[in-house]
């Protein structure tokens, strides 16, 4: 078996990641505040500049995973996958199940006050235990469609790319399309299985990125055309989404254009400056375990540090204006959970919990 040598981008990728997904959800007032929040604005900006979170897992997942036949048999793939992630995501299922009963935290758990085994398997079915974990059900579903998907990596890529388009149209250009002109044209029948709640696109693309399909120039274009989207969203946060013609284009330019500029700077400082970027693979591994637990710190800083909970929904909301909330405690769960994290995976006993 060959081994493949160690992507550093990936490794940055996933630590900007999962602080990204800490920061969209100390601001979620960009969602259930108004204008008149001080902060409000703010909180729109941060929603906007912090969307490619999830996607660049997604593309990560992708420029890692699509090339498996390389390296060992569908069958020890999908064996890997459920050991990786399969478990974890069951085991922490049942620990929120049993969490949210009796607690309460926001965003993600989501309280069963009258537990019983058939009510967790039907909000296991439906991803009614953690909503956070709607993750989880996508990139299962991409594990599922990756034995079929990867035979196009050797001698058809360029059908990989019409993947890629295909997906964008049918969510992104259709999306806008919808606002823009108040007809409702998407339709959940083309969700599944092969386009797969319409994240293909983002996991196909980041093969792609990684195996160099696109010229410097053309990388060049998709980096302008990202950030133009980026600005385009950013007016549109700024004017209160008042105007129809710039609402927001959505996350695929933007994601794909912040994938490739930071790819780029993580090989050239890593060939030019001989960055080395052991802190970032230490960290990376922690993600998807920061991703899981978040919610619980999340609450326990809620409740000890700022005094409030979504029991007493008034004080929540005030809470969620709090310049502190917004911008501390994203650092401080970052710092905390990438410690606990990494002590955990280094314990053989425990570490099947993390993925």
């Amino acid at each position: 078996m060959s081994v493949n040598k160690r992507l550093h981008y990936i490794d940055v990728l996933n630590c900007i990641a999962i602080y990204f997904v800490l920061v969209l959800h100390t601001s979620q007032l960009a969602f259930l505040g108004s204008p008149k929040d001080s902060n409000y604005v703010t909180t729109l900006i941060l929603q906007t500049l912090c969307g490619p979170a999830v996607y660049i897992f997604f593309m990560n997942s992708g420029a890692t995973l699509l090339n498996y036949r390389r390296k060992y048999s569908t069958k020890t793939f999908m064996l890997k996958r459920i050991k990786r992630v399969g478990i974890p995501f069951l085991i922490w299922s049942i620990i929120y199940y049993i969490y949210d009963i009796s607690h309460r935290a926001y965003p993600g758990p989501i309280q069963h006050p009258h537990p019983s085994l058939t009510n967790f398997i039907n909000a296991f079915a439906n991803n009614n235990i953690n909503n956070l974990f709607w993750f989880f059900y996508s990139i299962i579903a991409l594990y599922l469609v990756t034995p079929i998907i990867s035979v196009l990596i050797d001698h058809h890529q360029k059908t990989l790319f019409g993947i890629v388009v295909a997906s964008f149209m049918l969510t992104d250009v259709l999306n806008y399309v919808s606002k823009l002109t108040g007809l409702k044209l998407m339709t959940s029948f083309m969700t599944q299985p092969l386009i797969t709640s319409n994240f293909v696109g983002y996991f196909v693309m980041g093969y792609l990125i990684k195996e160099r399909f696109f010229s410097e120039k053309e990388e060049n274009y998709l980096i302008i055309i990202g950030l133009f989207a980026l600005a385009i969203s950013l007016i549109n946060d700024l004017t209160l989404h008042r105007f129809v013609f710039i609402n927001n284009i959505g996350p695929y330019l933007y994601s794909v254009s912040l994938y490739i500029l930071i790819k780029r700077i993580t090989e050239w400082l890593h060939t030019e400056k001989s960055y080395d970027f052991k802190i970032f693979k230490i960290l990376s591994g922690a993600s998807l375990g920061i991703y899981i637990i978040h919610p619980i710190l999340y609450e326990m800083l809620d409740k000890y540090l700022f005094h409030a909970t979504p029991y007493n929904w008034g004080r929540f909301l005030r809470l969620m204006n709090n310049p502190y909330q917004i911008f501390l405690v994203p650092v401080i769960a970052y710092v905390i959970l990438s410690i606990v994290v990494v002590l955990i995976k280094k314990n053989r006993y425990i570490r099947i919990l993390i993925p």
